[in-house]
């Protein structure tokens, strides 16, 4: 929890408001990651289920998050108000309302946000990553509509062993010029020393192959000291829930 957040809840519990420090430390992750599913913002914070189904009301009756329903049988996903960023003390810009073409993308980063959590590591969330100056680079390619030109962030970011990877997840099948153009990003970065690397959050196996062979013609490799790292989405969910950490509630 921030010092300003514990500042701003000692307030909040002045004058009797109902969510308390577990509660703001909720708001706060969630906050600094953006959009993120019940059980993912549960996992990461060592809640059940139902416990943090109730820390999501007690927020929701302060006005500080809201609740996005996805498709029946997928839950929804929790996004900090603004209110509820300023009330967390976290200097990004709060998400917005999260659109149904986006819903599995941003499930999938809470997840990975969760994984990143659990096993304490030192992480940028999402809409961390998307203030901060350093993460902002520029890609081309050219396919058969013509040539494009965009401005490229990774999803998430994670300082190990004193350095630090951007996080892609990759679940859509990108265009090949367009993927390619992203991993030679990545590959400049770490050649200029900005980075160590890249990690990359695939779908399944066939996105993992797609992904290893575009980086190994830009110099990136999964072995040791190679600069590329492969995970499953599967895999990191799984880990994640085996990882919890326990806290009260």
């Amino acid at each position: 929890m921030t010092e300003e957040a514990a500042r701003r809840m000692g307030a909040a519990g002045r004058v009797g408001w109902r969510a308390g420090p577990a509660s703001l430390e909720g708001l706060v992750w969630l906050a600094r990651v953006g959009p993120a599913s019940v059980e993912a913002w549960g996992c990461a914070m060592g809640w059940s289920r139902s416990v943090a189904f109730s820390h999501a009301q007690r927020l929701e009756r302060e006005g500080w998050l809201a609740r996005y329903p996805m498709l029946r049988g997928h839950g929804s996903l929790l996004v900090a108000k603004s209110s509820g960023v300023r009330m967390a003390g976290v200097a990004v810009s709060p998400a917005r309302p999260p659109a149904p073409t986006w819903w599995a993308h941003l499930h999938a980063c809470g997840w990975v946000a969760a994984w990143l959590t659990v096993r304490g590591r030192v992480m940028q969330g999402c809409r961390e990553v998307d203030e901060d100056p350093s993460w902002r680079g520029n890609i081309r390619w050219h396919d058969g509509k013509g040539a494009h030109r965009a401005g490229h962030r990774p999803d998430l970011a994670v300082i190990l062993d004193g350095v630090r990877f951007g996080i892609e997840v990759e679940l859509a099948r990108k265009s090949l010029e367009r993927l390619t153009a992203i991993v030679g990003l990545h590959a400049r970065w770490r050649a200029a020393g900005q980075t160590a690397g890249v990690i990359y959050v695939c779908a399944d196996e066939a996105g993992a192959a797609r992904v290893r062979d575009i980086a190994r013609q830009r110099g990136l490799s999964t072995g040791r000291g190679g600069g590329l790292r492969i995970e499953l989405l599967q895999n990191i969910e799984r880990e994640a829930r085996a990882a919890r950490r326990p806290q009260a509630a």
